[in-house]
């Protein structure tokens, strides 16, 4: 099946669910021991074998759209840093002169090469060694030795992709799974990078566990949203990631406000627009949300261990497929800023309530409904990645 195909058929799913008001629910409701969000050891687990063991979405490559550009940032106690070269190709590496550890660059910008602020070591933007200060009185330096630490990295649909173990196999596709040439549609890399946002968190999982879980929708939301939105998710899974629809024919909710419409026009006429309905999740640890407040845009909402199991930092990245201006531009502001609040007031607030209530140890086990079905998902890939034995190659996790 082709890439149009998959997603005609996902619509006509999501037709069918929209006329009859059901979803598809999982066989039986599952438990959880709770202390996969407050155990040290399991923490340390998933840091180790999932953020620096798995590809990660890492940046839109509007970003970093021209030769020079780079982006910052840690995950999981890694700095990082990502550069777009002079041959247009982005680079991740670790955020590290080689002399003696120092990073080299702060935050974004725009840069010819990346000079150590410590001993003014230079390096090119593909990780080249450049130069050496006082390189007779410092003595012999093996270049091709001291170029940064770099990770395996691709692009694809406009995102940018990295394993944070420098000696990982490139295993994008297996992983992947076709995800990535699903959101191709977006095209992502012709769309203009708005803002973002960092709020804090609780342990990651509780943090990202409210972006597969529409059943809260009318109750922790009843202000932001209204009490009438509707609690039900239509799940789709490729491997490990998925993405949900919301079973509503409300107006409101507008990046599925076509699909009704699609019931009266032949397959081939349907809007890839129309077709990229709902969220998407990015195992493990990304969603993406469409709005069109402002014109066209999307939410990347990424979620990062903290220091701590307890911890974790959700960054918002804002993208529009074309540059909000006038009227648009504030509407945009609006709308990040709606979002913001969405999380930042609501969602994250009670992650941090059920952190302190697990942590207790009194509450044994968490229960996930047949209703609930992606959140059962996630965690049985989160559960398969963690538990392989050390070595295993992604192809043969993926097929088991």
């Amino acid at each position: 099946m082709d890439v149009r195909e998959l997603l005609v058929a996902d619509a006509e799913v999501m037709l069918d669910r929209l006329a009859t008001g059901t979803i598809s629910r999982s066989p039986a409701v599952t438990s959880l021991d709770s202390s996969i969000y407050t155990d040290p050891e399991q923490f340390k687990r998933e840091r180790d074998r999932i953020f620096r063991g798995l590809p990660l979405m890492l940046a839109a490559s509007c970003e970093i759209p021209a030769p020079g550009d780079y982006k910052t940032m840690d995950v999981a106690g890694m700095p990082l840093l990502l550069a777009r070269g002079k041959d247009g190709v982005v680079r991740s590496f670790l955020n590290a002169c080689t002399h003696r550890g120092s990073k080299l660059a702060k935050d974004c910008g725009q840069a010819a090469r990346f000079t150590c602020p410590y001993h003014a070591w230079t390096f090119a933007l593909d990780g080249r060694l450049l130069g050496v200060a006082a390189r007779r009185e410092f003595g012999e330096v093996d270049a091709d030795a001291s170029a940064l630490v770099e990770f395996p990295t691709t692009e694809r649909a406009g995102l940018v992709w990295a394993i944070l173990d420098p000696a990982a196999p490139p295993a994008f596709d297996a992983f992947l799974h076709g995800i990535d040439q699903l959101l191709a549609g977006f095209d992502f890399g012709s769309w203009t990078f708005f803002e973002r946002h960092e709020l804090p968190g609780a342990n990651w999982k509780l943090a990202f566990d409210a972006h597969m879980d529409f059943y809260h929708l009318p109750v922790l939301h009843r202000a932001t949203f209204g009490g009438q939105i509707s609690n039900l998710a239509e799940y789709f899974y490729y491997g490990p990631h998925q993405r949900l629809g919301l079973v509503t024919t409300n107006e409101h909710v507008l990046e599925q406000d076509d699909l009704p419409s699609l019931a009266h026009r032949p397959k081939e006429e349907w809007p890839l627009d129309t077709l990229l309905f709902g969220e998407w999740i990015i195992f493990p640890n990304v969603s993406i949300n469409c709005f069109y407040k402002g014109g066209r845009g999307v939410i990347i909402s990424q979620i990062f261990p903290g220091e701590t199991v307890g911890e974790s930092v959700t960054v918002q990245l804002f993208l529009h497929e074309r540059p909000p201006v006038g009227e648009q531009s504030a509407a945009a502001h609006e709308m990040s800023d709606f979002l913001r609040h969405v999380v930042g007031s609501e969602d994250l607030p009670m992650s941090r309530d059920q952190q302190q209530v697990f942590a207790t140890g009194l509450l044994p086990h968490v229960q996930f409904g047949r209703n609930e079905g992606g959140l059962q998902q996630f965690h049985h890939w989160l559960d398969r990645f963690v538990q392989a034995p050390s070595g295993t190659p992604l192809d043969e996790i993926m097929a088991k």
